[in-house]
């Protein structure tokens, strides 16, 4: 006999409750298809272009010139932070990255159909307050990405295009990779007061190319900031805290000379040859009235033959001793060019590096058997290398 399990199952009957009638209308839903806060939203690794889908040049091009780091403000870390109450100027951000109109109209269309999180000016125009954020949280990510622009032949680009895309890849991997690889920057110096010497505009910008272990004077020190903050603050506070002339010994990439100009005195920055090229290139960028001059301690021979027997009030000095040879030859250029009035300074700011305690020791030793400190100070400061601490001498003729 065959079993239906079905003749098991009772169905109910066919009830109809009585209740209110309800009547279904259509709903109309209205969805905005872009939030108008989508600009604002993180940067994700997955946001960069494939280069399978053979983005054009000027496509490249925009993104890694707005990926490039903003200029640095003091040795603060230089990647932009997103505040969403900024206003950000789309005409602005892209002037000041050098993208032509041209080429975004361009690339505005690819992006529209193959990399929508870049489809609009203004969702373009954040990317430099966003990258920061995206190199945090996905360093690997985007480090590939470049690397494989770098490598890629970028076949279906025009030839003539390839080494510019490839050298800003290169570029962007560099800064990266720490202060010592990275590429040339613009560092931009902000000092409290300062405003009262320049008005609005109240930063000195300094060049620093790539830095080289035989090239030390091409990068920005603490030093110098922490003695051009004096400088600045301490000739408003006292009259004659500076006499000039003025001479810069090792003035680097010039920050402290600059500031010693700008305060109001007649100031000459000498450096060797190596250094001053790229010294005159900013005070020109600044449009500094400073005197800048080749001068070797070991040789002055050129600086004596343009100005004779010159001698100056006032010698100022940021981190001059990486050398064993340092302390004498620093010595004996205050002893030739130091003028023996009894308003006649030195200023010296050093960092208190461990390695060189013997070397500043000397240079203390020999000053002080011919000057005097009037003053003597330790602060705290930091550059691109972390938090150290400086000791500051003022010194007098006896």
């Amino acid at each position: 006999m065959d079993f239906d399990p079905l003749s098991l199952f009772t169905p109910k009957e066919n009830v109809v409750e009585d209740g209110p009638t309800v009547i279904l209308e259509e709903v109309k839903m209205v969805i905005d298809p872009v939030p108008r806060d989508e600009h604002l939203y993180p940067l994700h690794a997955l946001d960069l272009p494939i280069l399978g889908l053979r983005p054009p040049h000027y496509a490249l091009e925009i993104l890694l010139k707005l990926f490039a780091p903003d200029e640095t403000l003091n040795f603060e870390k230089k990647d932009s932070v997103l505040d969403e109450d900024q206003n950000i100027d789309p005409k602005v951000v892209l002037e000041s990255r050098n993208i032509a109109e041209d080429i975004l109209s361009e690339a505005l269309l690819w992006f529209t159909k193959y990399s929508p999180r870049f489809d609009s000016v203004i969702k373009l125009a954040y990317i430099p307050s966003l990258s920061g954020q995206l190199k945090e949280s996905f360093p690997d990510e985007y480090n590939r990405w470049l690397v494989s622009v770098i490598s890629n032949d970028l076949s279906w680009v025009l030839k003539e295009k390839v080494e510019g895309i490839k050298k800003l890849a290169s570029t962007r991997l560099a800064e990266n990779c720490g202060r010592v690889a990275q590429p040339e920057i613009i560092r931009r110096i902000h000092i409290r007061n300062l405003d009262k010497y320049l008005g609005e505009d109240s930063c000195i910008r300094l060049k620093e190319p790539s830095l080289t272990s035989d090239n030390l004077g091409l990068k920005t020190w603490g030093s110098s900031l922490v003695l051009a903050n004096r400088l600045v603050n301490e000739s408003l506070r006292r009259e004659n805290y500076l006499e000039s002339p003025v001479l810069e010994l090792g003035s680097g990439t010039g920050l402290s000379g600059f500031v010693s100009s700008i305060v109001g005195f007649k100031t000459y920055l000498t450096d060797l040859p190596d250094i001053v090229d790229n010294l005159k290139d900013n005070r020109d960028l600044n449009n500094i009235d400073a005197s800048v001059e080749v001068l070797d301690w070991t040789d002055p021979h050129s600086f004596l033959e343009k100005y004779g027997s010159i001698k100056f009030k006032t010698i100022i000095l940021s981190d001059p001793i990486y050398s064993k040879k340092h302390p004498v030859w620093i010595s004996q250029m205050i002893d030739l060019f130091l003028d023996d009035g009894p308003k006649s300074s030195v200023l010296i700011q050093v960092p208190l590096r461990e390695n060189f305690e013997k070397e500043r020791n000397l240079l203390w030793s020999l000053l002080e058997k011919k000057l005097d400190v009037i003053e003597e100070e330790i602060e705290d400061g930091a550059d691109d290398f972390g938090e150290t601490k400086f000791c500051f001498k003022r010194f007098t003729v006896k």
